[in-house]
């Protein structure tokens, strides 16, 4: 059952002057070859309606592994349950989760074709039916055990604003009063960058426009952002730009920017990202303390400098 109270939209507010100290520069180095054949069977992802704004990037595994092991002892996680887990950004981050030695309850719309797929890693991943659309007391079983929640859910279906209000919005809020139910506090949210861009003077930004022409996508992402920000849950949103299947190594080094800096112009320092970064970026936002209750924005340059995980949040 929706919650059709849940996600409305806010008085617009000020927009912040952005800086060039609003913006971090980092670099991610690594590609995946499992990850490069599962996306060669996906036939639709999203990239048509997602690559009109904003596309890349790679990271050193061992540094990684062994930042993230300590994270997630420090936070008492053991097991993470990731929505949207069969889609093109969600199984990146089962497997980023996996390479940390983090067990996975992967959830999906089809468990048999998430199998055929090659998503079910080892015996540490277990997938898992959620339908997000169907209300938070159809998710407890899913979630099962996890002790944090990273949602990766996106709508894929062109102009139907049905579509994205059920998922963007609605499925995202139904999933925060899950996490609430089952007594779990962290909680990472996959958004976009110029969600908020109404009311930051953006609205006039091509980007903004065109998105938007695709069921006010934005305003309802924006609205289950709303919506986790008041839960009162330790959350991170992590707003990336348009979303490339290019290896890492193809686009460039990351930039992190702090809430409402980064709107993927000309004039900014980027506006793609990789989807394999975006998913490095989701389970160290989920790790780090220093991501806690802050807004991350993500895109990627090929002038940007290196900088390692541990620091991508330190300055927001």
């Amino acid at each position: 059952m929706y919650r059709s109270t849940a996600c409305r939209t806010a008085a617009p507010k000020n927009a912040a002057r952005c800086t060039r100290r609003d913006v971090v520069l980092c670099q991610y180095q690594s590609t995946d070859p499992q990850i490069m054949v599962l996306e060669s069977r996906s036939a639709t992802d999203g990239l048509a309606r997602r690559g009109v704004l904003l596309a890349g990037i790679g990271i050193s595994l061992a540094m990684l592994t062994d930042l993230s092991t300590g994270s997630a002892q420090a936070a008492n996680i053991t097991t993470v349950f990731v929505a949207g887990a069969s889609g093109a950004t969600g199984r990146r981050v089962v497997r980023e989760l996996r390479k940390r030695g983090l067990k996975v309850r992967a959830g999906v719309r089809d468990v048999e074709k998430a199998r055929s797929n090659g998503l079910q890693l080892d015996d540490k991943v277990e997938l898992v039916t959620a339908d997000v659309t169907q209300g938070p007391e159809s998710l407890l079983s899913a979630i099962g055990d996890a002790q944090a929640i990273i949602s990766a859910i996106g709508f894929n279906g062109g102009a139907d604003s049905k579509g994205y209000e059920a998922i963007d919005n609605k499925g995202n809020c139904n999933l925060v009063d899950a996490a609430k139910q089952k007594g779990i506090s962290r909680f990472v949210l996959m958004s976009s960058l110029l969600t908020n861009g109404a009311a930051v003077g953006q609205r006039f930004n091509p980007g903004y426009i065109i998105l938007n022409l695709f069921g006010n996508v934005l305003v309802q992402k924006l609205e289950s952002e709303k919506y986790l920000r008041s839960s009162g849950l330790d959350w991170t949103i992590v707003r990336p730009g348009g979303l490339s299947n290019k290896p890492p190594a193809e686009v460039g080094n990351l930039i992190v920017g702090k809430e409402d800096t980064l709107f993927g112009r000309p004039s900014d320092p980027g506006k793609d990202i990789s989807r394999d970064l975006v998913a490095a970026v989701l389970v160290e936002a989920m790790l780090q303390s220093s991501a806690s209750n802050k807004v991350v924005e993500t895109v990627s340059s090929e002038s940007a400098p290196q900088l390692p995980p541990d620091q991508w949040f330190s300055s927001l």
